[in-house]
């Protein structure tokens, strides 16, 4: 089954949903639900936040594996190993355009779900 959503990888939603389109619909709308306000935890890190943010982007690695957006995971993952390894400048330099690529996918799932 083709979902053509720009975001989600294809061959992972067909392995780990079979096709099952109203399953991954009720975990994209959780996610939907969840996902601003994870974002704006997320907006504004510091040295003083950096273990809090290291948790946070963790999380949302395991839901962007969750709802099959690969790329969105690896980024998070980036993320995730710059924070716990401390380097503040990274994060710093990464976080805004994942921020952003972040609401475009929320922009696409919408989309698709509107749809259904």
């Amino acid at each position: 089954m083709a979902l053509n959503i720009p975001g989600v990888d294809e061959s992972i939603f067909n392995d780990l949903f079979e096709g099952d389109e109203e399953l991954y619909i009720s975990i994209l709308r959780i996610f939907m639900d969840k996902a601003p306000n994870v974002l704006s935890k997320i907006a504004e890190v510091s040295e003083e936040k950096l273990a809090d943010y290291a948790n946070i982007i963790h999380g949302l690695k395991g839901t962007c594996a969750n709802i099959c957006a690969e790329d969105a995971r690896k980024a998070a993952l980036k993320l995730e190993t710059m924070s716990r390894n401390g380097d503040l400048q990274g994060v710093l330099a990464d976080n805004g355009p994942f921020i952003k690529y972040m609401e475009e996918l929320m922009g696409n799932l919408q989309n698709w779900l509107k749809n259904r």
